[in-house]
């Protein structure tokens, strides 16, 4: 106990009992304001992407957080960016911080019955792109100013394109299916083996061929032109009216053509498409050894038309033009004779010749969309697009500090008792109630 004749130490002490209660009576008024206005439902935590899944599943089952920040130095499942968007709608405040790339893929099927993927990566410039799917590395890419393009003829169930640490990973959801190809021609070496080339390719095609006049070719129990039983037409020539009537309306209900620019001269095609008043440029000597065969075959120059793309130019010349048309899409082909590529060309003259024509017909082409097993819960086609619409832009300031936690209530409660303890225990030992 105190001696009466000491004033000052007993001064000093009623001081410190004060300082102490008011420390204690200040923090249980601090939780109360935390309690009230909930920001104390736990600490501060700042993780990475490799720790956040784990800390998603303490934070919702056994540590409450009051605020999170998420540093995206990899890839962020679309799993745990749901999970933190959720944590985030239900009121606890959470930011993100980083430099990740901007990357988008895209994994369509290939309308060929040889199968194939076509995969189209969107990315800056100079950006360096690793493909792979779940065997392994299938090509590597930097990006030119309109990204970069890759064609897998495996056909894989998913892909992923990665630059750095950051990924995006698209699917392929459906396979296809294939109706038959319809084929209106004159009789001749170009109907014969531009026929023979799709049907080694894999396609089915019905071959109607004007043979005379009077007469035509045509196979048994031959189905009208319409989109539920053929993929595309293709037009060689201007054929009777009768054979041409239904061109335009088919593709205009969605489907796929292919037309040579001698067929523009039938009237019922004629507003589908234009050539040039230039005169037709005759074949060259067709040179067996070409790296550009296409050099060598005659050309009807196609006229420029607003909406019009050209695919294939020769000199200033269009000589392959695409274009929609309502629903469908539309092909127009200036190459003449196209059959002496596959017999007078190089070696691969025959092989090269059969993929030219397939890509045409695959880029016209209506394929049904069958469904089959999905690749997974982890496909995302643009993580930073989805990041940013799941938590906003990257956050300039304002992140949990590098600590990662703030003081904790338990932590302040226990501060609040050893307060009113020393407090208590100060008064007693000086004999005041």
């Amino acid at each position: 106990m105190l001696s009466p004749a000491d004033p000052a130490r007993g001064a000093a002490r009623r001081a410190f009992e004060a300082a102490t209660f008011a420390a204690a009576l200040g923090l249980l008024l601090w939780l109360l304001i935390r309690s009230v206005s909930g920001s104390g439902a736990g600490p501060e935590e700042r993780v990475t992407s490799a720790t956040l899944p784990a800390a998603l599943a303490r934070w919702s089952t056994i540590d409450g957080v009051s605020r999170v920040g998420v540093v995206v130095d990899g890839d962020v499942s679309p799993f745990a960016l749901d999970w933190l968007a959720a944590l985030r709608k239900s009121g606890t405040p959470a930011a993100w911080e980083g430099a990740p790339a901007a990357l988008a893929a895209v994994n369509d099927p290939i309308a060929d019955p040889s199968g194939g993927t076509r995969i189209q990566v969107a990315a800056a410039a100079g950006t360096p792109i690793a493909l792979d799917d779940r065997f392994g590395p299938l090509d590597s890419v930097t990006t030119g100013q309109s990204g970069a393009r890759f064609v897998a003829r495996s056909g894989p169930q998913w892909i992923r394109a990665r630059t750095g640490r950051l990924a995006a990973r698209a699917s392929t959801p459906d396979s296809l299916g294939f109706g038959r190809l319809l084929l209106l021609a004159r009789v001749g070496w170009e109907s014969k083996f531009v026929a023979a080339a799709l049907e080694e390719r894999g396609w089915q095609v019905d071959a109607r061929l004007a043979l005379s006049p009077k007469g035509d070719v045509a196979p048994a129990g031959a189905a009208r032109l319409d989109t539920s039983r053929y993929s595309a037409v293709i037009v060689l020539d201007s054929l009777a009216p009768a054979d041409l009537t239904a061109v335009g309306p088919y593709i205009r209900s969605g489907g796929g053509a292919i037309i040579a620019a001698p067929a523009l001269r039938a009237p019922l095609l004629a507003g589908l498409g234009a050539v040039r008043a230039a005169p037709l440029r005759a074949a060259e000597s067709f040179d067996t050894a070409a790296t550009d065969p296409r050099g060598s075959l005659g050309l009807i120059p196609i006229a420029d038309r607003p909406g019009q793309l050209t695919l294939e130019s020769r000199d200033q010349w269009s000589a392959v033009v695409a274009r929609r048309i309502e629903r469908g899409r539309l092909v127009i082909l200036g190459y003449q004779d196209t059959w002496r590529w596959r017999m007078a060309g190089r070696a691969d003259g025959a092989e090269r010749h059969r993929e030219w024509w397939a890509g045409l017909v695959s880029s016209v082409a209506r394929v049904r969309r069958l469904p089959r097993p999905d690749a997974g819960d982890n496909v995302d086609e643009a993580p930073l697009a989805h990041l940013v619409e799941a938590l906003g832009p990257a956050a300039a300031s304002g992140m949990p500090g590098a600590s990662g936690r703030a003081i904790p209530d338990g932590w302040l409660f226990g501060f609040m008792l050893g307060f009113a303890l020393l407090a208590w225990t100060s008064r007693r030992l000086r004999g005041a109630p």
